[in-house]
């Protein structure tokens, strides 16, 4: 019996440590600007745990609601930095209001860190358009 316990502790922990490596990457984001790098560490310690720490939503606790995934471009409001804004501060069933949690400017960071995934994710979905080929140069007659 104290064997099976150990095999099922073992799975559970293997299985834990697989969902937590399995969520995906940050879209690249260049966080060299100040207010980035700031929105990013605000989003990893309040936000990840529902959206996902790449942004896509895809949690045991969010993925059923449809405006998790934060880089698909469909946003509960305009997608603008004020509404980004006003969503984090005031919340909306599901989501938690942040109001008193964070700061103005954390808020603001987090909103312009959220819309640069956004794009970075939308960018990287997007494929190249197709290179036209370069017409040969005519040979000249000998």
């Amino acid at each position: 019996m104290l064997r099976l316990r150990s095999a099922a502790a073992i799975a559970a922990l293997c299985l834990a440590s697989a969902l937590v490596t399995c969520r995906g990457r940050l879209p690249e984001v260049d966080t060299s600007d100040q207010k980035l790098a700031a929105g990013q560490r605000v989003f990893e310690r309040r936000c990840a745990s529902c959206h996902n720490s790449n942004g896509d939503g895809k949690t045991i606790t969010a993925s059923r609601f449809p405006y998790a995934n934060l880089i698909d471009g469909k946003w509960r409001g305009d997608g603008s930095q004020a509404s980004i804004e006003k969503q984090v501060r005031e919340g909306h069933d599901p989501m938690p209001k942040f109001e008193g949690k964070l700061t103005d400017e954390e808020i603001r960071q987090t909103a312009a860190f959220v819309l640069e995934m956004a794009r970075a994710a939308q960018a990287a979905a997007t494929p190249a358009p197709p290179s036209t080929p370069t017409p040969a140069a005519p040979s000249a007659a000998r």
